[in-house]
């Protein structure tokens, strides 16, 4: 991809909205509605029936038209300072920050920030609150961008108020679809631009599929939200839909090695390729855009 070279960023806010559109004219052609359940016990938090998975092929933002404008980018526009990127996840969202900074260290008005903690995640509260650690974080190094990514440590049961919830259940969806929410919406409240990540395909079965439910429960909840979602999933697997280790690159169309070895984890360039079409999109707010791959 060449270089974009913008001579004025005001002016790039009119491409972004534009291709913003594009892109939530693309989703509308294979998007499903969303309904919510809401069980007496946690009428506070929503229960999302999961949708029927993206087509394989959608590598691309979901359910948004404007990312990455908000009031904290629009504002840092107008003052010409750094935009600043905050990555906010487990063991995925570290990686993905290194890809993302290793992307925009370079770039005219960019810092890339790690909110990211290996291990944690939204079933995992009793270990780390993470909307709490949002929280603190931000009032030590506020963010005008957010990336997140959660899910690879919560294929599991989820425990609050005493009680407990097997995976995927509609008690399970009220309670991790309820932190998801406040996540979002503390986010939001702050001004920030909010961003999801899927998962990738993994090499175990049992835990694909897991994953998979998991694609499908965020697709659902951030589309109920309006956040922009990416389901990976295309992105990392073969052209029979299977688990490999070594992929091709979406733009060199050049081969290169995807994956950690424990079929899990991504390699750098697998973590950039998965966040590419949230990157693409904040690259158009910079006047001298890093190129989208190196």
């Amino acid at each position: 991809m060449k270089r974009l070279a913008l001579a004025d960023r005001g002016g790039v806010l009119f491409v972004g909205i534009a291709v913003g559109a594009v892109m939530a004219l693309s989703f509308l052609t294979y998007g499903k509605p969303v309904s919510a359940l809401m069980p007496a016990e946690t009428a506070k938090a929503p229960t999302i029936t999961l949708p029927a998975a993206a087509p394989a092929n959608a590598h691309d933002l979901q359910c948004s038209a404007d990312f990455p404008l908000s009031p904290r980018v629009l504002t840092g526009l107008r003052a010409n300072r750094p935009l600043r990127i905050g990555v906010i996840g487990d063991s995925f969202g570290e990686g993905i920050y290194a890809a993302t900074n290793g992307l925009f260290q370079e770039a005219d008005g960019f810092q890339v920030y790690s909110f990211a903690k290996e291990g944690i995640g939204l079933t995992r509260y009793q270990s780390l609150d993470v909307l709490a650690h949002v929280k603190s974080r931000f009032s030590e190094t506020p963010i005008d961008i957010a990336i997140i990514d959660f899910g690879a440590n919560d294929t599991q049961g989820v425990r609050q108020g005493g009680h407990g919830a097997a995976y995927m259940t509609p008690r399970w969806q009220a309670v991790v679809g309820g932190r998801a929410a406040e996540l979002v919406a503390y986010l939001r409240q702050q001004g920030v631009a909010v961003a999801w990540v899927g998962l990738p395909r993994m090499r175990k079965p049992d835990f694909d599929r897991d994953v998979q439910a998991m694609n499908a429960f965020y697709t659902g909840l951030m589309c109920k939200l309006g956040v922009p979602f990416v389901n990976p999933v295309a992105a990392s697997e073969d052209h029979q839909h299977r688990f490999a280790m070594e992929l091709i690159d979406s733009s060199t169309k050049q081969p290169y090695i995807a994956r950690a070895e424990d079929g899990v984890h991504m390699s750098f360039h697998g973590y950039r390729e998965i966040t590419k079409p949230v990157l693409q999109r904040i690259a158009l707010l910079s006047k001298n855009a890093p190129d989208e791959q190196r």
